[in-house]
């Protein structure tokens, strides 16, 4: 039976071609988004003292169906950056993911953090699209591309100002990172089961190209998670179920980077 990536890329590539052909990249370019100023993701990150969390706006997914249907994506990016959030992540896709297509651009208007462009990104067009929506960094999935279109897509989006996140799985995809990705997110979810194992992140962390910034994505909920792949060296974490599926996701976000730094500074005091 073909899993949930096989069916998301097959319908990605048919909105490809058609929104490509409703909107061709020279009307992207007119865009008043594709003009904005792009803001540095990797700074964000490596500032941030409140862990580098990176909250995550989405309304729905595969794996957990409707997680939150009717967030409004102004108020849900005002309440993370007000609890300390460091960037957003925001799902782009419709079909499956719930997406509007002006999310971004109304996060853009109304927050300053850094905004990635989550998506099942296959096509230069997109990376374009990401432009245009006002993001300053999207997420390329290693699982979906060759290391050739991984290359291409990174490029792509450096000459566009645009900074790339780099999602791997597998030591397979580790091999397939390009020079040209700025930060290098593990993913704890197996996008053909959509099972999530925290221990991925620990498990990949020594064979990733030293020098590059790390991230980990999906399936953190426990502040304790976040102490112990501090200490194996990731500065970002990317949550975004967690705080979604409660009734106000920034004062989730709030509470936990609040626990968080409780459970930090009794580890710092234990082995002082």
């Amino acid at each position: 039976m073909q899993n949930i990536l096989d069916r998301i890329i097959a319908h990605k590539r048919l909105e490809v071609d058609r929104r490509s052909a409703q909107h061709p990249v020279e009307a992207l370019m007119d865009s008043a988004g594709y003009g904005r100023q792009r803001r540095n993701l990797c700074r964000a990150i490596e500032e941030s003292k409140d862990f580098g969390i990176i909250a995550e706006f989405k309304r729905k997914s595969p794996s957990q169906q409707d997680i939150n249907l009717e967030a409004d994506p102004v108020a849900v990016a005002k309440g993370y950056v007000e609890a300390g959030a460091a960037a957003i992540s925001c799902l782009t896709d419709v079909q499956f993911f719930g997406a509007k297509p002006d999310d971004i651009d109304r996060m853009r208007a109304a927050v300053e953090v850094p905004i990635i462009r989550k998506d099942f990104i296959i096509d230069r067009y997109q990376v374009h699209e990401a432009r245009a929506m006002g993001a300053d960094a999207i997420l390329l999935i290693a699982t979906c591309l060759s290391a050739a279109q991984l290359d291409e897509l990174a490029e792509e989006a450096g000459e566009l100002g645009m900074q790339v996140v780099c999602e791997v799985h597998d030591e397979d995809e580790v091999a397939k990172i390009s020079p040209s990705v700025d930060i290098i997110g593990v993913n704890n979810r197996d996008l053909g089961t959509f099972k999530v194992d925290i221990s991925r992140s620990l498990e990949l962390e020594p064979i990733l190209p030293p020098g590059i910034l790390r991230i980990s994505e999906s399936g953190i909920e426990d502040p304790q998670s976040i102490v112990k792949l501090r200490r194996e060296k990731f500065r970002g974490f990317l949550i975004g179920t967690y705080f979604m599926r409660q009734a106000d996701p920034g004062r989730a976000c709030a509470d936990f980077i609040r626990k968080t730094h409780t459970i930090h500074d009794t580890y710092k005091d234990a082995i002082a």
